[in-house]
């Protein structure tokens, strides 16, 4: 691949027809950077997080050109990340798999106006075409379909699935064999990245692991948690609330949000269209409190807590109770600290949930 000279390579890989809001591009830059500095290695990546905590939304922001060229420089003009929405999928059959992340690269090509890639648009659509037409030996019109992509370009490219749960637990294991295989035919040169509620492969039951080891285990060594907001990422999101509602808060306001949702992107938007809808700003942490424990923010709180696994429940409704977890929950707790769901509080083993909202649900809902 070419690559166009001076400030300006990136102008010839920009994706059009994305109306989708953008994020700062130092949104969630530690998890961003180590993440695209993976996948550029050639390595493959799994993202794990509760539910509303903005994966998708993280997804998107990975996948943007500029996103690459802000963490990456150069070497960003020379890998393309594809999000391929697993639950825009026809069925839950191998072929609909397949169709689908053809779907994705037709889709991304058609908004991507680098001209060597530009060249491999007739190939891709011939490819889709194929898969449509020929059920049954889809897989190899896509791993040949790549070729031309791969082999004719210097490209990079991650196929990056989102709502990856689903698919881990209801698929026939022999559609994870061959994206393994499709891997290793173009190894490090096409890398996966998926979003899931939990760390795969928690989604099979433990005595089918085996028939999709092959595929969980590219992503053994580089299983990254996606935690609450840290504070600038917080603040930026109350912001942009702001503007679009047209309802200004107070910066005061803004602490106690952030101070009682941890940081956590879904409670953070139900709280604040609460307290639009009221038109209140409390004036103290145990009146906003008072105040956002509603139907909003529980139904925000079940997400998090549904997709747990029963020993991590054990021990956030021990710490929710008694501010401790017992010495024979260490697994789960290391669990949680990576989810950004319970910080420690002393060397003696005092901890305490990331939300003063979700501390409240785990203390009052039943397990």
């Amino acid at each position: 691949m070419t690559r166009p000279g001076g400030s300006n390579a990136m102008q010839n890989y920009r994706m059009t027809g994305d109306p989708r809001r953008r994020q700062t591009r130092d949104y969630r830059y530690t998890l961003t950077n180590s993440l695209l500095t993976n996948l550029h290695r050639g390595e493959c990546c799994a993202v794990v997080g509760v539910g509303s905590c903005g994966k998708s939304r993280l997804l998107r922001h990975l996948a943007r050109p500029e996103t690459l060229e802000y963490h990456l420089g150069d070497a960003g003009y020379d890998h393309m990340i594809v999000l391929v929405e697993c639950n825009s999928w026809s069925s839950d059959t191998i072929w609909a798999a397949y169709e689908g992340i053809a779907r994705s690269l037709i889709q991304t090509m058609e908004n991507v106006t680098h001209p060597a890639l530009q060249n491999a648009r007739h190939d891709l659509q011939d490819l889709y075409e194929a898969i449509i037409s020929n059920h049954d030996i889809a897989y190899a019109h896509l791993q040949a379909g790549l070729g031309p992509l791969l082999n004719g370009t210097q490209l990079n490219l991650t196929l990056c699935f989102d709502e990856f749960d689903f698919v881990f637990e209801r698929f026939d294991a022999q559609l994870f064999r061959n994206l393994r295989a499709l891997r290793d035919s173009y190894k490090y040169r096409l890398t996966y990245m998926v979003a899931t509620r939990k760390q795969i492969p928690y989604q099979r039951p433990e005595d089918q692991w085996p028939e999709v080891e092959t595929f969980y285990e590219l992503f053994s060594d580089n299983t990254f948690a996606i935690g609450p907001y840290d504070a600038k990422d917080a603040t930026d999101m109350l912001l942009d609330l702001e503007k679009r509602y047209e309802y200004p808060l107070r910066t005061r306001t803004r602490e106690m949000i952030i101070e009682v949702t941890g940081g956590h992107p879904g409670l953070i938007g139900a709280s604040f269209r609460h307290l639009e809808q009221v038109k209140n700003q409390p004036q103290t942490i145990q009146q906003m409190l008072l105040l956002l424990i509603n139907d909003t923010t529980t139904r925000e709180c079940k997400k998090i807590w549904d997709p747990l696994r029963p020993g991590e429940r054990i021990v956030l409704k021990r710490i929710a109770t008694h501010n401790r977890p017992s010495k024979d929950e260490a697994t789960s707790m290391a669990e949680l600290k990576s989810k950004g769901l319970v910080h420690e509080l002393d060397q003696r083993g005092s901890a305490e949930i990331f939300s003063p909202i979700f501390r409240e649900y785990v203390r009052h809902t039943e397990d």
